[in-house]
């Protein structure tokens, strides 16, 4: 249960300090979105 407890706040702590180098305009979301949509773009152009 602790090595729980220090894994979910490692994973905020990285969140936060991401947040605060990108700024308020860049989310984790939308960088992960973003290589989402080219990864699925690179799939298909190769087929």
């Amino acid at each position: 249960m602790k090595q729980f407890l220090v894994l979910c706040s490692m994973i905020l702590l990285g969140v936060f300090i991401y947040s605060l180098i990108a700024g308020p305009g860049d989310s984790i979301l939308s960088l992960a979105k973003g290589v989402w949509a080219s990864e699925v773009e690179m799939r298909t152009n190769t087929l």
